[in-house]
């Protein structure tokens, strides 16, 4: 009996320890992040975050040169998207609006669509994915790549993105050496140093002719925000 009662008494105080400790590592971590020592990064859902947590956009920290586009160079309408192909919100706008985005506006040469990597740091394939989307577009095929990983289900582990590099019909061999070496791995951490400058916390958002725009939002909302920015 009195092993028992030992026993009890200790696995007591072992959750009560465990508890606290929980309990401060939370208070620890929810400081850092009210105080700016920990980046608040996040998914952009259908809603902005409140003001509380978004920075002012500054939208001149992010530069379109040397970025993979879509549309006519010359578009009343710049439409730039900081995104993680890992991001299911992200598939879910490469899913169901940007299809419709390609038939109207950026097909009458109303918007041009600039590329932004801002992969998070919690999604473990994020950043590999990102850098093989850039060694696509070393050869030209960026937006084929692109649009297979928003239709991989997640699948982003490497010898997944060599076999999407194959299927769109890249030079494998190249591929595989730039994704294996590394060789873009600065053009993402560039991009994703504009977009954090830029007041970005969460994926996917989109600044249209300097205008944020948070989250997988339907296609309307962005047909109401290109009309506006055309006036």
């Amino acid at each position: 009996m009195k092993d028992k009662y030992i026993y009890g008494l200790s696995s007591i105080v072992a959750a009560v320890v465990l508890g606290l400790f929980i309990w401060f590592s939370a208070r620890e971590i929810r400081t850092g992040m009210e105080q700016g020592s920990l980046p608040a990064v996040r998914h952009a859902d259908n809603q902005p975050a409140g003001p509380q947590m978004q920075p002012p956009a500054d939208p001149s920290r992010l530069t379109i040169k040397g970025s993979p586009f879509e549309g006519k160079e010359d578009a009343p309408v710049t439409m730039i998207e900081c995104s993680d192909f890992q991001c299911p919100f992200c598939a879910r706008f490469a899913g169901d609006t940007l299809g419709q985005l390609r038939n109207n506006e950026i097909k009458a040469g109303i918007v041009k669509l600039v590329f932004k990597n801002f992969p998070l740091p919690f999604h473990q394939f994020a950043e590999k994915a990102a850098e093989a989307a850039e060694c696509a577009n070393k050869q030209g095929k960026f937006w084929q790549m692109h649009d297979k990983l928003f239709q991989s289900d997640g699948r982003l582990d490497t010898d997944s993105l060599k076999s999407y590099a194959q299927q769109i019909g890249l030079d494998t061999k190249k591929f595989d050496h730039c994704l294996d070496s590394g060789e873009t791995a600065g053009l993402v951490n560039a991009d994703k140093q504009q977009c954090a400058s830029a007041g970005v916390q969460g994926t996917p958002t989109f600044f249209i002719n300097g205008k944020m725009l948070v989250g997988a939002q339907p296609y309307d909302r962005f047909k109401s925000a290109i009309e506006q920015a055309r006036h």
